[in-house]
Order: structure tokens, then C-alpha cells, then sequence
């Protein structure tokens, strides 16, 4: 991986379970990757306090890439509590991102609270482009790709959503 993008599509790939193909299209008019990266690395230096953070993200992704470990083995190294809260918690929101469009915000347990996620919209195409849907085999409502009646046949294999 030679770029912030590349490092970022891979481990996106890698964290969600999507393949690489499904998250950067060659044909993308949408181009939500390109809403995500500046997003996310905003999102995770201001909420930790390291700007260098997602530096050190990629850097590891791309030095266990190197490895030819498989995606597992990567996913597995980048979720290990070893690396430090922030980084987890930030791969958590990454994953977070592609499935819902949206960015979650933990709220802290309090002596009469339980703890809370909210999240807040990225966008309406953050929306509409959400993984979440193809996993579903679905589609957000008032917007589809597919054609009317679609539902009258069994759904395509979850393979033929997620590339893998």
C-alpha cells in the first residue's frame, strides 16, 4: 500500500469484511471513500488528541499487509487491546462508518446512567451508500438501484454484496 487511500480502502476491507472492489469501485460516482478519509482523520485527531494517530493506523496496517498474513489475522492485530484504547476505539468508529454513514459518539456511564452511543449523519450519501444495506440485501427507503419487483425473487447470495 503505497498511499493514505490505499491504506484506508485496505483496512476498510480488512475491519468490515467487504472486499476492497466493493468499497472503491473502479466506476464510483459516488465516491464515498473520498468523503470518508478527510472525515475520519479529522474525526480521530480531534476526539484523541493525536493527530498523528491515523498516521500510526495506516503504518500498522501496512506493515502487517506486508506480512501476507490473511485478512483475519490483520483484522485481529488491528482490534488487539494491546495497541491502546484510542487506536482501537478508532478502528470501532471506522467500522462503524462504513456500516451506518454515520459517526458514533460515546457518552460515558455515569452513577445513574448506563453508558450511550449516539451517532450523527455524515451525509445524505453516507447514507444511501451505508453498508448496512448490503448486508441487509436491502435499500434505504427512497432509494434503489433495483427494479420494481425485485422483491418477488430470493435475494442474491451476501458473496455477491460483499465481494468476499
Amino acid at each position: 500500500m503505497s498511499n493514505d487511500m490505499d491504506n484506508f480502502i485496505g483496512l476498510s476491507a480488512v475491519l468490515t469484511g467487504f472486499n476492497q472492489s466493493v468499497l472503491a469501485p473502479d466506476l464510483d460516482p459516488v465516491d464515498i471513500k473520498s468523503e470518508y478519509l478527510p472525515f475520519f482523520t479529522q474525526k480521530i485527531a480531534q476526539e484523541s488528541g493525536d493527530p498523528a494517530l491515523v498516521g500510526q493506523i495506516f503504518d500498522k496496517y501496512a506493515a502487517l499487509q506486508a506480512q501476507n498474513l490473511t485478512p483475519q489475522q490483520i483484522g485481529q492485530a488491528m482490534l488487539d487491546p494491546s495497541n491502546g484504547p484510542a487506536f482501537v476505539l478508532a478502528c470501532r468508529k471506522l467500522i462503524f462508518m462504513w456500516y451506518a454513514g454515520a459517526w458514533p459518539t460515546i457518552i460515558p456511564a455515569t452513577a445513574s446512567t448506563q453508558a450511550t452511543t449516539v451517532s450523527d449523519l455524515i451525509s445524505e450519501n453516507a447514507y444511501t451508500s451505508s453498508l448496512v444495506w448490503q448486508v441487509m440485501q436491502s435499500h434505504p427507503m427512497g432509494d434503489s438501484n433495483y427494479r420494481y419487483g425485485y422483491w418477488t425473487k430470493p435475494p442474491a447470495a451476501l458473496s455477491d454484496y460483499t465481494g468476499n
